[in-house]
């Protein structure tokens, strides 16, 4: 029993792994693709740029505060994606905000500045910058952004410290900067996740912090620089508490980000290649190192560009390596394949021989199913006509049901209705009421009360074998041309005469006679809606399409 207990969980353990690495196989290559369209994300962002200076440019005339708010919208732009114009248009806010002498300006843009020098290497020119900032005049906003960019630049200046003795110094007066971020940030928010998660794991509290970063990051765009940050944070916690595979996860995850991003000031895509570099994966980790190494080079990252230079030439070497001891391989390989092809090159000359023998028989065959394919597209053709043929035949059958069944009974009832009116007319003559009689021979309410329940009964007629007619016949024509029925009607004249037509009488003469118009009335509407419709070439073959409920 204990075995098998061993060998389940053993399966089991087997399991997830291999799903496991097939999901990094297939991030993986995301990223590879994600990397080979970098010029297409590069060129969106630089597009984006270019519209913002193009607005610029148009403008006549510009105030100061205009040309603040465009330059830190290509502060934006360019932040995390080439330093030397961020700090451009960041000089010249802080030079807006002393000409106008406005002190909230300048704190902000002071900030921003120091952070770009941070990122860059110039850790004491980005300290001195946010000294000379009088904290007490900044909002909590700004006072939060205060004290996360002097978190940041020590930050650099630790991991650029790396194994220095002076690290510690730095590493603390972080700590007291991340101290002074939780007290006054927003529970819950981005800045208060990715302050307080290194937090929970300096204090070995690693899964309440994975366990928050799991929850906030799905509810980022994984496109955005916010979700490659916190992933690369989650990365890291899951490095430093041993879950190898999930840091590499979230590694990936974080450069597919930041090369959707255009940040240049990128380290996911660095720890990657090392973290292949490890597992043997050579050729990948080169050309990851490679290319955090140039993003580092453009965008002048000093610290980005010592770690990565300091593995570089040590991947580079181990590719290499591979790529000499893959090459011998490869030759004796060429050897064998070259014995193997003579060999083959004999077997193909008898298997060729054979195939003509074949090829001559299945030429045979292949004409002969040509043939039978013919003959059974004919017999298609065939099945089809006739299946339409007795469509056709079954709803004239439908219809003359209908039609004969509808006349005998009109009939009928009309017999009844002039055996009535001739009593009627009988009596008023046998009363002697002839101005009354006289009367009544001139009235039309008789003739009007019977044409209204004619259409009514021509209505129903037609609507009990076409009862989609409306609904379809106003699929042929534009909305604004539909023609919708009053409650107390169910087919308006347009819709009698296109009924007609639909039941096989085209003549418009007939039509009027039916209808009681005039043959240019009748002309008219079939023209009008004609040329209003979706279909001018065939308006009236379309309606003839329209099929009855039995078809």
């Amino acid at each position: 029993m204990k075995k098998r207990y061993l060998l389940f969980v053993t399966s089991l353990l087997l399991c997830c792994l291999l799903q496991a690495q097939g999901q990094i196989d297939s991030l993986l290559v995301v990223l590879d693709r994600t990397i080979a369209n970098t010029a297409q994300y590069e060129q969106a962002r630089l597009k984006r740029i270019e519209q913002i200076k193009e607005r610029f440019r148009t403008r006549k005339r510009t105030s100061l505060a205009e040309e603040y708010r465009i330059n830190q919208q290509l502060y934006d732009e360019y932040e995390a994606y080439i330093c030397d114009s961020a700090r451009h248009y960041i000089n010249r806010n802080i030079e807006i905000a002393l000409q106008c002498n406005d002190s909230g300006w300048l704190n902000e843009a002071k900030m921003k500045k120091a952070s770009i020098l941070g990122k860059t290497g110039l850790y004491a020119e980005g300290v001195a910058l946010l000294k000379s900032i009088d904290s007490k005049q900044l909002s909590k906003e700004q006072l939060i952004e205060y004290y996360i960019t002097f978190e940041d630049i020590y930050l650099y200046h630790a991991e650029y410290a790396m194994d220095d003795e002076y690290q510690i110094e730095y590493l603390n007066k972080l700590y007291t900067y991340r101290d002074s971020v939780l007290q006054i940030v927003e529970e819950g928010s981005y800045q208060y996740v990715t302050t307080y998660t290194p937090e929970l794991l300096q204090q070995g509290r690693g899964d309440e912090a994975i366990e928050m970063l799991e929850a906030y990051h799905h509810k980022l765009s994984p496109d955005t620089r916010d979700y490659a940050v916190v992933t690369s944070i989650l990365a890291f916690i899951y490095q430093s508490t041993g879950h190898r595979e999930k840091q590499k996860e979230y590694l990936i995850k974080s450069a597919i980000a930041d090369i959707r991003g255009v940040v240049k000031e990128n380290n996911s895509l660095r720890a990657l290649a090392e973290l292949l570099y490890e597992e043997g994966q050579l050729q990948r980790a080169d050309v990851y190192m490679k290319r955090s190494m140039e993003d580092a080079n453009f965008y002048n990252a000093r610290l980005r560009n010592v770690q990565a230079s300091r593995m570089l030439p040590v991947i580079d070497h181990a590719y290499q390596v591979e790529k000499e001891n893959h090459q011998a391989i490869l030759q004796i390989f060429l050897i064998v394949t070259s014995l193997l092809t003579l060999f083959l090159a004999c077997a193909v000359w008898y298997v060729i021989r054979q195939m003509k023998k074949l090829a001559r028989a299945r030429q045979e065959l292949l004409d002969m199913n040509e043939e039978l394919k013919r003959l059974n597209e004919q017999l298609t053709e065939v099945n089809r006509k006739q299946h339409e043929t007795n469509d056709s035949l079954t709803e004239a059958n439908h219809i003359k049901e209908e039609y004969v069944g509808r006349f005998m009974g009109f009939c009928s009832v009309y017999i009844d209705k002039l055996e009535g009116y001739r009593r009627m007319l009988n009596k008023q003559a046998a009363s002697g009421k002839v101005e009354e009689l006289y009367k009544t021979l001139k009235s039309s309410r008789f003739i009007d009360e019977e044409l209204k329940e004619f259409y009514q009964n021509f209505d129903n007629s037609f609507l009990s074998i076409f009862p989609d007619f409306v609904k379809h016949f106003n699929e042929l024509v534009p909305d604004e041309e539909q023609i919708i029925p009053k409650q107390d009607e169910r087919l308006t004249t347009e819709l009698r005469i296109f009924a007609l037509i639909r039941l096989g009488i085209t003549d418009s003469a007939k039509i009027a006679g039916f209808l009681r118009y005039s043959i240019t009335t009748i002309y008219t509407y079939r023209s009008k809606l004609k040329n209003r419709s979706l279909y001018r070439d065939n308006f009236e073959e379309e309606v003839m399409k329209i099929g009855s409920f039995a078809s």
